[in-house]
């Protein structure tokens, strides 16, 4: 008895909420595949890793060489050799140790992998806004079915009271408060088309588009106990972005480390002496000093990787604690739909029922027969509040889980 009263209830929801929607039908993923191809993060993140790669080329390039011209011993020549004006021409280059320059790249690779792993979390929220969009789409649709079946009920019971009231056995305001319950179901259904058509544009305005000729599928809106939950762990996208910037601390330490090497600088050059006579010269610089700076921004840049180690730590016992919330809020509100479905529905549906066989044979009021309709509808929007619960507690349990990860990749 109770597999045909969820069979009825199905089509009584889904079939005559569909009727109204007619276009082609949009998946949630063709939802999610238009959004991420019209968002225009993609350009913003495209541009971003464009000019890293820019900062990764002037990283990988040598230090530039300097010309140096110094003039001495001016004046009038007294024949004293080291009296002789002199013109001097140095060419200096510095020479980079301890693999500054390798270091430079890497931590330059190492940025654009937190950009790149950044990007995925950013379209993994967008995909999560979008399913809940979806699923408001799927509710209002099965809040559309229910409101005709509303109305169908209040039109069989118009009819019922309008043959009583005429053959005397109700009085007449019995028929207007049955004409004013058609009247509220037409309401109902009018608002719940407008919430449909309301909740289409939203979903639709995610890429840019319009809801014409297109119309969400809502028949397996209700068939939820089938459905895995699938692995409950941690996304691995978010988790990806706390290893990316470990990395990039991992080279910031051996960037400071290479720092600390003291680069020496070359110089070499010919001078030109008054007397017609010229020389070369040579030389070497190094820069004195700088060690405690040095060890002050390697301490920095380790106390930075612990200071990540950290922070993933706390992200994944936040997350696991998120997702443990999220698969008992996705059993709970499964268990409350499916009770209502097959225990409170059934026997809403068959005491308005009994009631209505009992209110022609003269044993109810109308009174009886508006409370048992209400109780009717209540219980099937109730059902459909917690179906719609129950989907968005997927919805972010698919967040935290990283359900569609490989979707969000895309081209990054």
């Amino acid at each position: 008895m109770y597999s045909l009263f969820r069979a009825a209830l199905v089509v009584a929801v889904c079939l005559p909420s569909a009727a109204l929607a007619q276009g082609q039908p949009l998946t949630v993923e063709d939802a999610i595949r238009r959004t991420l191809a019209a968002t225009p993060q993609t350009a913003s993140t495209t541009a971003r890793i464009e000019a890293q790669t820019a900062a990764r080329t002037a990283a990988g390039l040598r230090p530039q060489p300097s010309f140096d011209v110094t003039a001495e011993n001016f004046g009038i020549p007294t024949g004293d050799l080291y009296n002789q004006f002199q013109i001097t021409g140095s060419y200096s280059q510095r020479i980079e140790r301890g693999g500054k320059r390798e270091a430079r790249v890497a931590l330059a690779d190492r940025e654009m992998d937190v950009t790149r792993a950044q990007a995925i979390v950013i379209r993994l929220d967008l995909i999560a806004q979008v399913q809940r969009l979806y699923v408001e789409v799927q509710a209002t649709e099965a809040s559309i079915g229910i409101a005709r079946q509303r109305l169908t009920l209040a039109k069989m019971v118009e009819a019922e009271v309008k043959r009583r009231v005429a053959s005397a056995k109700d009085p007449l305001f019995a028929g207007m408060r049955a004409a004013t319950g058609v009247s509220e179901a037409n309401v109902d259904l009018e608002l719940a088309i407008h919430a449909r058509d309301a909740a289409l544009k939203r979903l639709t305005a995610m890429w840019g588009g319009t809801p014409t000729d297109l119309s969400v599928p809502n028949s397996d809106f209700l068939s939820f106990k089938e459905e895995p939950l699938g692995p409950s762990k941690p996304s691995p996208a978010d988790l990806a972005v706390y290893a990316a910037r470990g990395a990039r601390a991992d080279a910031t330490i051996n960037l400071q480390t290479a720092n600390a090497k003291r680069d020496p600088t070359l110089s070499a050059g010919p001078r030109f002496i008054g007397t017609g006579d010229v020389a070369l010269v040579a030389g070497v610089s190094l820069p004195l000093g700088g060690r405690r700076l040095a060890d002050a921004r390697v301490a920095e840049a380790q106390a930075e990787r612990r200071r990540v180690d950290a922070d993933l730590a706390v992200e994944r016992f936040t997350r696991e604690r998120a997702i443990a919330l999220a698969v008992e809020k996705v059993e709970e509100t499964a268990h409350e739909a499916e009770a209502i479905r097959d225990q409170v529905i059934p026997n809403a549906d068959l005491t308005l029922m009994e009631v209505r066989v009992g209110y022609n044979r003269g044993f109810f009021s109308y009174v009886d027969v508006s409370a048992a309709q209400t109780t009717l509808a209540n219980a099937r929007a109730r059902m459909v509040d917690a179906v719609r619960r129950h989907r968005e507690a997927r919805v972010e349990l698919d967040r935290l889980t990283g359900r569609f990860t490989e979707l969000a990749k895309g081209e990054y």
